[in-house]
């Protein structure tokens, strides 16, 4: 499939992609500021910044999504006009977007044939080339909407791909391709596995733009690093020259201090003041069989586990976005079994694993989407009429509290970086001490190091005032830093771990159904002492 080094040699001098001076404003804000580029073949180029320091709208620009106001775009010494994802994939550039660009309706292998439009025969059997290389579970015949994210997220990548085995077998493939967040929502051994991928292409001759916040990856898998912050260029040299701390002081430019849960055992709840704040008794939907156990208040109960082993259902089940099959679920003291989405959201807070799709409606400006659960109370309406400026000061006081950085209340949500929503959706659902319950998913999806940090502080803030969190999280070390007690969930399968006594490498065992001498399937609803 690959040529191999000597094809990758070949190509090293050619095919240089140069971004001269690109500037882009949206309103009086410069998203990126004279910003220059190279990306060079045979190369992992590492593009880093915060959220909102420009990275993806600087690939946008490449990708033909936006079109910059000023500066040019050079192809091995040739200016060239890139219009339309369609001209950038004939110049052989491919992009896998942090936020999905999938048909909903249509399945894996028809979103497939549409990005190469081929058959969906054709597709089919490209797919499953690459898949030999990505041992990934990735299902072609099923519809992308009855997918998981982290099933999506594979998805993009096999799609991004793709195109590169047709240049391989002389077509006019991708030879440039950009990886924006792509192991986001990835187990650490899917993301193994697609480092070998990214460094087959790289020895093949192609070049390879990663985006990314987990720092320690940027450093293992890059050649060359690009930083910028705010839309200006900061950085650019080798990586293996900076740590991932100095990485962090240039694209926030201020160190920045990841939050840790200290003294488990001493701080924790004790038995004889606890407060229930979610209990589940023998809970079963979908994949999720008699699942047992319980969150008290002043805690966080994390679920460890690999992307499709029943956390959709479980989440699904405590908001009630979904009827259980059988069992019972208690939010504080009452029965919530029985009850509506709405009479739920009421009493939790709910940070949704798809920001996008779940959390924040995107045409929506920041103060409606701000007031989304409030606004029927009665601080923000009379009668059903709503009253503009309390609703006003309220959205007003929480941009400035969660650090909402936007020009304007009025801005619509789907012009803000992936961590402004985020916050926007962290001010909307933690502001309220009177919900005692957090249910977080996945909440530092696709967040740089300060936003990931001021989340986590913030689920703490809220174990801190008194309520249960609920986190189910993908990323085992931010799981671990700052729970109480963790659950793992394995083929629908609720098992408690022995955390913190448990090693991460006992609980790693549990992810893959892996049973402990010290861990039960089916843990007591109290959940021990911790």
């Amino acid at each position: 499939m690959f040529n191999g080094g000597e094809g990758g040699q070949a190509t090293r001098g050619q095919r240089v992609i140069e971004m001269i001076d690109i500037t882009k404003r949206y309103g009086p804000v410069a998203a990126l500021e004279s910003v220059s580029l190279r990306i060079e073949p045979g190369q992992v180029h590492g593009l880093l910044g915060e959220n909102g320091a420009g990275k993806t709208t600087l690939m946008n620009v490449l990708f033909g999504l936006t079109h910059a106001e000023g500066g040019s775009i050079r192809l091995s010494g040739r200016e060239v006009r890139i219009t339309s994802p369609r001209v950038a994939a004939e110049l052989g550039i491919g992009m896998v977007h942090q936020h999905f660009k999938l048909v909903p309706t249509l399945t894996v292998a028809e979103n497939l044939a549409l990005v190469l439009r081929s058959s969906v025969r054709a597709a089919r059997g490209r797919a499953k080339e690459w898949l030999a290389i990505l041992p990934w579970d990735v299902p072609l015949e099923r519809r992308v909407e009855s997918l998981g994210v982290g099933a999506q997220q594979r998805v993009e990548i096999l799609k991004a791909l793709l195109p590169t085995v047709s240049q391989e077998r002389g077509g006019a493939g991708g030879r440039t391709v950009i990886l924006d967040e792509p192991t986001a929502v990835l187990t650490p051994q899917e993301a193994r596995e697609l480092f070998v991928a990214i460094d087959k292409l790289r020895k093949a001759g192609h070049a390879i733009v990663f985006i990314s916040h987990k720092l320690a990856e940027v450093q293992g898998l890059c050649d060359t690093v690009t930083i910028l912050r705010r839309g200006k260029h900061v950085h650019t040299g080798p990586a293996a020259e900076l740590t991932p701390a100095a990485m962090s002081l240039m694209m926030v430019g201020a160190a920045v201090e990841m939050p840790t849960l200290q003294r488990r055992h001493e701080d924790a709840p004790h038995a004889s003041t606890r407060e229930e704040a979610l209990s589940l008794e023998g809970v079963s939907l979908g994949k999720l069989r008699d699942a047992s156990m319980r969150v008290w208040a002043g805690e966080i109960v994390g679920i460890a586990g690999v992307d499709g082993n029943g956390q959709e259902e479980l989440v699904r089940a405590i908001i009630g976005a979904q009827r259980v099959e059988r069992g019972r679920i208690a939010i504080g003291s009452v029965d919530a079994t029985e009850r509506s989405i709405r009479w739920r959201a009421d009493r939790l807070a709910y940070i949704a694993e798809d920001r996008q799709r779940q959390a924040v409606v995107l045409p929506l400006s920041v103060e409606q989407n701000l007031i989304l659960k409030d606004y029927r109370r009665p601080r923000f309406s009379t009668m059903g009429w709503l009253r503009f400026g309390a609703w006003r000061d309220h959205s007003r006081q929480l941009m400035q509290t969660y650090d909402v950085r936007c020009n304007s209340l009025r801005d619509t949500v789907g012009r803000l970086s992936g961590g402004n929503q985020q916050k926007v959706v962290l001010a909307r659902e933690l502001h309220d001490p009177d919900k005692r319950l957090v249910i977080a998913v996945n909440p530092t999806r696709g967040l740089d190091v300060g936003a990931t940090a001021f989340v986590m502080r913030q689920l703490l803030q809220a174990r801190q005032r008194g309520a249960g969190v609920l986190l189910v999280h993908s990323d085992l070390d931010e799981l671990l830093a700052i729970s109480d007690r963790v659950f793992v969930l394995y083929n629908g399968t609720l098992t408690a771990s022995t955390w913190p006594d448990d090693t991460k490498e006992g609980i790693g065992r549990l992810m893959l159904g892996l049973r402990n001498e010290s861990t039960q399937s089916q843990p007591d609803s109290g959940g021990g002492a911790q």
